[in-house]
C-alpha cells in the first residue's frame, strides 16, 4: 500500500508529504494503473445490460407450506436496478376472455413497458421470481492485425466487414463500420478505454509482437440471438415444475437465478442461461484470440446447470450467493458472486421465524424485505467502542453507538453516524491507495508518477510527485463498501498493524494515523465532522434519511436537460430506510457520498394459497407523463415500506377497477 497525499487544490486541503506516505515503489504506479484500466474496461461490458457494481443485485426466497400459516408457498421477489423514471417496471395483467389451447394466458405480474409477456410474476398455476445470477458470460481477446487480416493459429486470416446504419431521430443517419473477427466485434475499434487494454493488457507465453497495440475483440452471449422471449411466454403458460424448467432452458440472455413455487405445494430453483465453455483460460483477463485454445467450445447443458426441487428443509433463498461450490462444481460459472451478506440474513430470518414449528405469514414475507440490519456494523462498532476518545465532541458521537440496534432506519441517528465513520474509514485506509482510474473523478492527490525513472526527490529534498485525479463516476468508484469491502475489513481487524491501516496528516490538529485503533479513532472524528456540516451541530437533530435520499430523474431530459425542464420532470427526495447489503438494499457509494444509487426496483410477494391476497408495489407509478396522477403514485408508499393488494381472480379484479379503457381491433 502507498497512500496518497490530499492535492492542496481539492476541497481537502494536505501537505506535500510530510510524514512519507505518497510514495509509489519503483514501476508500481504504471503497471496498477494499466490493470485498473483493463478492470474499467470489463466492467463497462456488463454496464450495457444495466447497472453494474459490487453490491447490486436481488432478493427471492420461496418458502414451502410445511413452513407457512396458510399451508401452500409463498413467494417474495425484489430486483435490485438503479432507480428510474419511469420505473423499468410496467405491472400487468394478461388475461385471455376464456382460457383455451388457443388463448392459454391468465397471467399477472411485472414486465417491461411495450412488452406483452409477463416477466416477473404468477399464472394461475405457479409463480417464480429472478434475481440475477452474475454470471462470466463475457471474454475480451486480443487480436493481432496486419495488412487487412487477423492472425489464427498461426497464419493470418481475413475478418468480417460491415456497414450498420444508425437512425438519429432529428438528425442525419449515422453509418459506422464494424469489423468483426472469429471471436467476436472489435469493440476497440469504438471505445478508446478498451484500445487502451490492446496496448497494456498482459499476454502469457509466446505472442506476436503488440506493435501500436493489438485490437480488442468481444465475446458475449448476448450478440448471438437467443429464445430469452420465447422463455417469457413458456413461463407465462408452465403449470408445473418440468415445464417451468423447459421454459427456463431458453432464458439464454441474461442468465438468472429462478426460484419457483405451484399451487400444489411445490417449491423449486432452476438456473437458466447460456453459460460458455471455455478451452482455457476463466476470462478474467483478455485472451490471445490468435490462440485456439482459448476459445468456447460450446456451452453447458441445462442437466448440468444447477437445479433444487422441494428440498427438505422447507425453503429457498437466491441473493446473489454463490449458488455452487465453485471447488467442486465441473464448470465455470463466475468469480464474482455476492460473499452473501443478504442471503445470509435472510437464512437467518426464515430459521428464526420456523424454529420450534413457527410458522411464516405474508406480513413475516413483507418484513423480511424490509429488514435493515447492518452486518458490518455488528462486526465493527464492538470496536469503535473499545476506542478511547478523549475529545467530549467525539465522545458525544461515540455514544450514539451505545446500545444501537444495527438497524438502518430512516430516522435513525445511530445509523447516520456509523455509516459516516464507515464511509470516512474506508477512505483513510482505502481511498488515497487506488489507481485513479478506480477514484471518484476530479478527487485529486498528489503522488509519485507512474514513470518513475527521473530522480526520486526535488531539488529541495521534497519527494517528486504529481497531481492526479480520480476519473469513475460517484456510483462507480471504489471503495464503494460493499460486502466485497466488509470482507476486506473483516480480514483486517485481526491484523491490527497492517500497513492498510494509515493515512497521512490531513493539518495541523490532524496527525498520520497508524495503525488499526488510530484509523478507528480517525474515522470517529472525520465523520463527527463531516455530519456536523451537513446535519448540524446537535445530534439529537441527525437522521440516516436526511443523508441516505432518493431522487427521481426522468430518462429523458431529466439528468442533462435544461435545469428548469428538470424541475418539471424530476421528483423527490424521498429519506430512505436500508443501506448497502442490507436486506431492504437501497444502495450507496461510499466513495462519492450517501445518495441512493440503487434500490428495490419493485417488491412483490405471492401467496399459492389465495393469489388475490398477493402483494406488489412498484417504484413508481404505472403513468410515464410528468402530470399525470399516477406519474409517481407507488413511490411514497413504497418508500414506506408498504405493499398493495394485488388482486386476480375476474370477479376481485372487476371489484377493486376504479377506470376502465378498451382497445378493440
Amino acid at each position: 500500500p502507498d497512500p496518497g497525499t490530499p492535492d492542496p487544490g481539492t476541497s481537502d486541503p494536505g501537505t506535500s508529504d510530510p510524514d512519507g506516505f505518497g510514495q509509489q515503489a519503483a514501476g508500481a504506479g504504471e503497471a496498477r494503473s494499466q490493470l485498473a484500466t483493463v478492470a474499467a474496461a470489463l466492467d463497462g461490458v456488463p454496464a450495457m445490460l444495466g447497472p453494474n457494481g459490487g453490491g447490486i443485485g436481488s432478493n427471492s426466497w420461496v418458502v414451502s407450506g410445511e413452513h407457512t400459516t396458510s399451508g401452500k408457498p409463498l413467494l417474495a421477489n425484489d430486483p435490485h436496478l438503479a432507480p428510474q423514471l419511469p420505473s423499468v417496471w410496467y405491472q400487468m395483467g394478461l388475461h385471455c376472455t376464456q382460457v383455451s389451447k388457443e388463448c392459454p394466458y391468465a397471467v399477472a405480474g411485472f414486465t417491461f413497458s411495450g412488452m406483452p409477456g409477463v416477466v416477473i410474476g404468477h399464472n394461475q398455476d405457479i409463480s417464480w421470481g429472478l434475481t440475477n445470477l452474475g454470471a462470466d458470460v463475457t471474454d475480451l481477446y486480443l487480436e493481432k492485425i496486419q495488412d487487412g487480416k487477423v492472425l489464427y493459429d498461426g497464419r493470418y486470416v481475413d475478418y468480417e466487414t460491415r456497414r450498420e446504419t444508425i437512425k438519429v431521430a432529428g438528425g442525419a443517419d449515422r453509418k459506422i463500420t464494424v469489423r468483426s473477427t472469429r471471436n467476436g466485434p472489435l469493440v476497440s475499434d469504438r471505445n478508446v478505454q478498451l484500445g487502451r487494454v490492446g496496448d497494456h493488457a498482459p499476454v502469457k507465453g509466446a505472442a506476436p509482437d503488440r506493435g501500436k497495440g493489438y485490437a480488442v475483440s468481444l465475446r458475449w452471449t448476448a450478440l448471438t440471438p437467443g429464445r430469452t422471449m420465447d422463455a417469457v411466454f413458456k413461463l407465462n403458460r408452465a403449470t408445473d415444475f418440468e415445464r417451468f424448467r423447459a421454459a427456463a432452458r431458453d432464458f439464454e440472455v441474461p442468465a438468472q437465478n429462478l426460484i419457483y413455487a405451484d399451487t400444489e405445494g411445490n417449491i423449486g430453483y432452476q438456473m437458466p442461461g447460456r453459460i460458455p465453455v471455455r478451452g482455457k483460460g476463466d476470462g478474467r483477463y483478455p485472451a490471445p484470440g490468435w490462440d485456439p485454445a482459448y476459445r468456447w467450445t460450446g456451452y453447458v447443458s441445462q442437466s448440468e446447470l444447477p437445479s433444487e426441487f422441494n428440498p427438505e428443509r422447507g425453503y429457498i433463498v437466491t441473493a446473489n450467493q454463490a449458488v455452487v461450490d465453485p471447488k467442486k462444481y465441473p464448470h465455470h460459472l463466475t468469480e464474482d458472486w455476492s460473499y452473501g451478506t443478504r442471503s445470509q440474513r435472510v437464512n437467518d430470518l426464515i430459521r428464526s421465524k420456523i424454529k420450534d414449528g413457527g410458522k411464516i405469514s405474508m406480513d413475516d414475507m413483507e418484513s423480511m424485505q424490509l429488514d435493515n440490519s447492518s452486518e458490518i456494523a455488528k462486526l465493527l462498532v464492538p470496536h469503535l467502542l473499545k476506542i478511547d476518545v478523549r475529545d467530549p465532541y467525539i465522545r458525544e458521537a461515540q455514544q450514539l453507538l451505545e446500545g444501537w440496534d444495527y438497524t438502518q432506519d430512516a430516522d435513525s441517528a445511530p445509523a447516520a453516524y456509523f455509516n459516516g465513520v464507515w464511509r470516512n474509514l474506508l477512505l483513510l485506509s482505502f481511498g488515497n491507495k487506488l489507481p485513479k482510474e478506480l477514484r471518484v473523478r476530479g478527487e485529486c492527490l498528489r503522488v509519485r508518477p507512474a514513470d518513475d525513472s527521473g530522480p526520486l526527490e526535488d531539488l529541495d529534498g521534497t519527494a517528486r510527485t504529481i497531481r492526479e485525479c480520480g476519473q469513475r463516476s460517484t456510483d462507480t468508484a471504489q471503495p464503494d463498501g460493499g460486502d466485497r469491502w466488509f470482507e476486506v475489513v473483516r480480514r483486517l481487524l485481526e491484523e491490527p498493524d497492517s500497513e492498510w491501516w494509515q493515512a497521512p496528516r490531513k493539518d495541523l490538529d490532524t496527525p498520520a494515523a497508524k495503525g488499526r485503533d488510530q484509523i478507528l479513532a480517525r474515522a470517529m472524528k472525520d465523520a463527527r465532522w463531516e455530519l456536523t456540516t451537513k446535519l448540524g451541530k446537535d445530534i439529537n437533530s441527525w437522521s440516516w434519511g436526511r443523508l441516505h435520499r432518493l431522487m427521481l430523474r426522468n430518462q429523458t431530459l431529466g439528468t442533462s436537460g435544461p435545469g428548469i425542464v428538470q424541475r418539471l420532470l424530476n421528483r423527490g427526495p424521498w429519506e430512505l430506510s436500508g443501506g448497502k447489503d442490507a436486506v431492504n438494499a437501497t444502495g450507496w457509494n461510499a466513495a462519492g457520498g450517501y445518495g441512493v444509487t440503487w434500490v428495490p426496483s419493485m417488491r412483490m410477494v405471492v401467496n399459492l394459497d389465495d393469489f388475490d391476497k398477493s402483494r406488489w408495489i412498484n417504484l413508481t407509478g404505472a403513468s410515464g407523463h410528468a402530470f399525470h396522477p399516477n406519474y409517481t403514485d407507488q413511490t411514497s408508499l413504497w418508500a414506506k415500506g408498504r405493499l398493495l393488494p394485488w388482486v386476480f381472480s375476474k370477479d376481485a379484479v372487476q371489484k377493486a377497477t376504479d377506470d376502465t379503457m378498451a382497445l378493440t381491433p
